[in-house]
Parts: structure tokens; C-alpha cells; sequence
């Protein structure tokens, strides 16, 4: 019975001081991003880049803390969970994205979305999910999209320049530009990316 009130009590102080973290941390990381959009907004790739610089390593660290403390709590409350199905789907998913025929379709090709790929991911504090990257892109993209980019895409994607954005990110995954959780979902800027923005950004 020790035992487990003790586990009980220690469960619970851990809630507490990880909900008193994770508030901290959350709020410097948004102040940081908050600054890098600001400096996007003004022009300076390279002030966002150093900012962008702060953020990553933090955010990383937190989210393994993020992390392990689910993985603690996972196995206290003996509710270990899997994404297999998930996963498989996901995976599915982008292999059946080559089979859209293109051939004939006046459209924006995927490797035109590099650099806005780059540039979101940088305003948006380093890293987002698809649907801010495409919020940021359209506006940018406004008046340069083609007449079947506004076509509907593969597997499920509203528009075709949705889906050349998703295609052109897995390129920059290989090419180690960019990074993505699986399981957040989310797309991360790495070094290589920056170094890219800034060759490349006009």
C-alpha cells in the first residue's frame, strides 16, 4: 500500500511540475517566435534566422521532456498506446501521391514552393502543421497561382498547390532542409534549411 501512495503523490507532483514548466517554457518560446515574425514582417531574413537559432534547440529539448513525461505517465497508469494504423495510413497516403497525371495540367510545380516552404516555417517560429504552412503560402502566392493549381488534389488535398506543397516537403526531408514529427505533425526548419533561405530569398 506504501507503494503505491506513494506513486499516487509523486504523480501527482509531477503533473504540478510539469504543468509549471511546461507554462514557462511555452511562454519564452512564443515571445521568441512572436520577435522572429516581427523581424520576418521587417524585412530581416537573417535577424529571424538568428532568433529562429534560440528556438530550436529549446523547443526540442522540450518536447522530449514533453516526451518522456507522457511515457512516465503512460506506464504508471499501465496505458501504453500505439499510432500504428495511424502511421500505416499516413505512409499509404504518400505513396499513392504519385499517381495524379500531370502531363497535361498548367500548373505551379512542387520546387516553387521551396523557398515559401522555407520562409513559412521561419515566420511561423520555426516549425508548423501543413495547414499554417498553406495559410502563410496562399497569401504570399496570391496572384502567382496557375490555372489547375486551384484543381482538386490526390487523396483528399482541396486544391493540387496543397498537394505540391506536401510533395516538395518530403523532398526537403531528404534533403535534410526541413524535419517532421510524425506524430505532432509538425514541420521544423533545421540548419540546412536556414543556410538555404538564405542563399535563395530575394
Amino acid at each position: 500500500m506504501g507503494n503505491a501512495n506513494n506513486a499516487t503523490i509523486n504523480k501527482k507532483e509531477l503533473e504540478s511540475l510539469v504543468l509549471s514548466i511546461n507554462t514557462k517554457v511555452g511562454e519564452y518560446i512564443q515571445s521568441l517566435k512572436h520577435q522572429s515574425s516581427e523581424e520576418i514582417l521587417n524585412g530581416s531574413i537573417q535577424e529571424a534566422q538568428k532568433i529562429i537559432n534560440q528556438i530550436l534547440p529549446i523547443e526540442n529539448e522540450f518536447r522530449k521532456m514533453d516526451n518522456c513525461h507522457s511515457s512516465f505517465l503512460s506506464i504508471l497508469n499501465n496505458s501504453a498506446s500505439t499510432k500504428t494504423e495511424e502511421n500505416t495510413q499516413l505512409n499509404n497516403e504518400k505513396g499513392d501521391l504519385a499517381k495524379l497525371d500531370l502531363s497535361e495540367m498548367d500548373f505551379t510545380p512542387s520546387e516553387t514552393y521551396r523557398v515559401p516552404i522555407l520562409k513559412a516555417l521561419i515566420y511561423l517560429g520555426g516549425n508548423a502543421k501543413l495547414t499554417d504552412v498553406v495559410s502563410f503560402i496562399g497569401k504570399e502566392m496570391k496572384n502567382k497561382f496557375k490555372t489547375a493549381d486551384h484543381e482538386k488534389g490526390t487523396n483528399g488535398f482541396e486544391k493540387l498547390w496543397i498537394e505540391m506543397i506536401n510533395r516538395e516537403k518530403e523532398l526537403m526531408i531528404n534533403e535534410k532542409l526541413i524535419s517532421e514529427d510524425t506524430k505532432s505533425e509538425q514541420w521544423e526548419i533545421i540548419q540546412n534549411g536556414i543556410d538555404f533561405l538564405a542563399q535563395h530569398a530575394k
